[in-house]
């Protein structure tokens, strides 16, 4: 079955895994994987075989709560077009720096795309915690729990400190009919210097041991509702995604809802200015099984070229 651009990617690569301090939707904010813009004539405009852009999103979210400003670059080298004037061959580059009252956090990533109905991303984090806002909380052993009322508990025992982790998450994308189908995984190894044996992460919000990796997967539906000129797209759809911290044995199942609009292609010197949201139901979770979770988030891109 052929792809045809998988409507661009829907425009991104939306990326949950973090949700906390921050709402990874979007990237470490937002991947968007670039479609044609619209010609005056009406024809697709081919892109510019090397693309060069700058990111910023502001990503907030309730239960746990927790807000992170995102600022980042990345350049992309594109290898083939598809006949609708989008990427279908693609390598492309980039860094990010996010900052929440908690941490800040570097990231350094490369992404290949072989194939319009896959990609691979390889990522190095750096954490840098303030010992404030529940940051950099050690717990005595996988049991513990870690729910708002523990950390309140903790005030004042956060540490400062580094964390590192490596990341590797394939993407898969399929078609049924109008409905763009995303399957995501999330393979991870951290490192923190701290007292431990185990860590608060939040971006799993999971207890992570030193050495420890985590697992995560997320199946996205993402239903077009609305599409304007050139990338201006409204999406609307199901969500659901499982988490596991492997030496800790803890699982975290999520089933929700979320949406992603890009109002206008361009707004006064902003490109493809976007607003997101999300609210799930956390089926499985040691601390907020039953509970309502909710984030939202606004960002845009800034093409250089």
């Amino acid at each position: 079955m052929k792809i045809p651009s998988l409507k661009n990617k829907a425009c991104l690569a939306l990326r949950t895994s973090g949700l906390a301090f921050v709402l990874l939707i979007a990237a470490a904010a937002v991947q968007p994987v670039y479609g044609a813009s619209t010609g005056t004539d009406g024809a697709a405009a081919r892109p510019s075989p090397v693309q060069n852009t700058l990111t910023a999103d502001l990503a907030g979210s309730r239960n746990p709560d927790g807000v992170m400003l995102t600022i980042g670059w990345f350049r992309k080298w594109i290898k083939e077009i598809d006949e609708h004037g989008s990427p279908s061959r693609y390598v492309q580059a980039g860094a990010n720096l996010g900052v929440s009252p908690a941490y800040a956090k570097g990231a350094v990533y490369a992404e290949w795309g072989p194939v319009v109905f896959a990609t691979v991303r390889l990522e190095y984090d750096l954490y840098s915690f303030f010992g404030t806002n529940s940051g950099l909380l050690s717990f005595p052993d996988a049991r513990s729990k870690f729910g708002q009322h523990e950390l309140k508990n903790l005030e004042g025992e956060e540490e400062t400190g580094t964390g590192q982790r490596i990341l590797v998450q394939p993407t898969l994308y399929a078609m049924a009919g109008p409905v763009i189908i995303m399957n995501q995984t999330d393979l991870t190894y951290y490192r923190f210097n701290g007292r431990g044996p185990y860590f608060l992460d939040w971006e799993y919000e999971m207890l992570i041991q030193d050495g420890d990796s985590a697992f995560a997967n997320r199946t996205q539906f993402l239903i077009p509702a609305w599409k304007g000129e050139g990338q201006a797209v409204l999406y609307t759809g199901p969500y659901y995604e499982i988490t596991h911290a492997r030496d800790a044995d803890l699982t975290r199942q999520r089933a929700g809802l979320f949406e992603y609009w890009v109002p206008a292609d361009t707004l006064l010197c902003m490109n493809r200015p976007r607003i997101y949201s999300m609210a799930a139901f956390n089926i499985q979770d040691r601390n907020r099984q039953g509970e309502i979770y909710l984030a939202v988030g606004v960002g845009t891109d800034f093409d250089l070229n």
